[in-house]
C-alpha cells in the first residue's frame, strides 16, 4: 500500500512512516519526556496533489547525508548513533531514531523514520523546535550544536511568507498547518510506480515550529 493510499484513510497518521502518539508539537515539553515522533496531521480526506515538482528528498545531519528511500536507517545509526524506537506492527509498523540539539534559537529534535513500506530505508523525517525547558528521553541522542540542513531554504523559525516563497501555495491550508503534496508516475526496470513527496509545515505565532517530510515510491 502506498503512503498516498494511507492518506485517504487518515492523512499522514495511519501510515507506518509516522508514529501515532507523542507530545504535542506546540507544547514546551514540560511534563512530557520527548521520545516518540509527534503526530499532528489529521486530515481525513486525501487532497489531490498540486505541487508540480518533488520538493524535499534529502537532508544533512552533522555532515552525514541522508537520501529518503535510499539511505538505510541502520547506516544512520552507525554514523550518528542513537537508539531505535519501534511501535505498531504489520503495515502500521514504524521504526525511528531520535536526535536533539541546540542552536541560537533554542532546542530542536529530529526524528528519522522508517515504516514497513520503506523496507529498512529512511522514508521520512520530522524536525521540530522546542523550548529550552524541554526534557528529552535518554534514548534521544544529543548532537549538541550539530546542524540539520535541508537542500532548500526551508528551515525552522522562518515565517509563513518565507515558506510560501520557497514552496509556493500549499495543497491544503488548515488552521496553523501548510501541507504540500506532489506525486508522479515513473518507470523502474520496466515496471510502473507511483512516487509521492509530502511536506507538512506547522506554524506557531506565524513562524515554522515543525517540518514533516515523506517520500514514497510504490507499485
Amino acid at each position: 500500500m502506498s503512503r498516498l493510499s494511507c492518506i485517504s484513510v487518515l492523512f499522514l497518521v495511519a501510515c507506518g512512516a509516522f508514529a501515532q502518539t507523542a507530545s504535542r508539537p506546540t507544547s514546551s515539553g514540560i511534563g512530557s519526556v520527548i521520545w516518540k515522533p509527534p503526530a499532528w496531521n489529521s486530515l481525513r480526506v486525501a487532497p489531490k496533489a498540486t505541487v508540480a515538482k518533488e520538493m524535499l528528498a534529502t537532508l544533512r545531519v552533522s555532515n552525514f547525508s541522508i537520501v529518503l528511500e535510499k539511505t538505510n536507517i541502520e547506516a544512520v545509526k552507525k554514523n550518528l548513533g542513537g537508539t531505535f524506537g519501534q511501535m505498531g506492527d504489520g503495515g502500521d509498523a514504524d521504526e525511528w531514531l531520535c536526535f536533539h540539539g541546540t542552536d541560537s534559537s533554542g532546542s530542536w529534535a529530529l526524528w528519522l523514520e522508517s515504516g514497513e513500506i520503506d523496507g529498512g530505508m529512511v522514508g521520512g523525517f520530522q524536525w521540530q523546535r522546542f523550548d529550552n525547558s524541554a526534557v528529552f528521553d535518554r534514548r534521544c541522542r544529543m548532537l549538541g550544536d550539530a546542524k540539520v540542513e535541508l537542500p532548500n531554504a526551508l528551515r525552522l523559525d522562518i515565517t509563513e511568507a518565507d515558506v510560501v516563497q520557497i514552496l509556493g501555495q500549499p495543497t491544503v491550508r488548515q488552521s496553523n498547518r501548510l501541507i504540500y503534496i506532489h506525486d508522479h508516475k515513473e518507470t523502474i526496470r520496466g515496471e510502473p510506480f507511483d512516487s509521492s513527496n509530502i511536506v507538512a509545515v506547522l506554524l506557531l505565532a506565524g513562524r515554522v515550529r515543525a517540518i514533516e517530510v515523506s517520500k514514497t515510491t510504490s507499485s
